[in-house]
């Protein structure tokens, strides 16, 4: 395959790799984003008394899914110690809130 085929058929497939990588900033931003604003409201609702493993439950299950697809495409295992350390998060806050924690 010549350079120009090469060329055409990248084309064809439409795969930008500029974009590819900007989304993948943009979702590490937003992970980060999202752990942040989850632990100041936390903070704040514990401050006040209302529980707060709805919110550590909603991150952690999204911080452990996002790691485990990172996991599968890369193969880096700290990819999976990070999402089955987040398994285990989400576990333990979700029965705790449904105990009324």
């Amino acid at each position: 395959m010549n350079k120009e085929e090469i060329l055409k058929k990248a084309q064809k497939e439409g795969n930008d790799e500029m974009e590819t990588q900007m989304k993948d900033r943009s979702m590490r931003w937003t992970y980060i984003a999202m752990v942040i604003a989850a632990a100041v409201f936390s903070f704040i609702r514990d401050k006040q008394g209302y529980p707060i493993m709805d919110i550590t439950a909603i991150v952690s299950i999204s911080v452990c899914v996002g790691q485990f697809y990172r996991f599968i495409k890369s193969k880096d295992n700290s990819f999976l110690i990070i999402a089955m350390v987040m398994l285990v998060v989400s576990i333990a806050s979700t029965i705790r809130f449904f105990m009324g924690h």
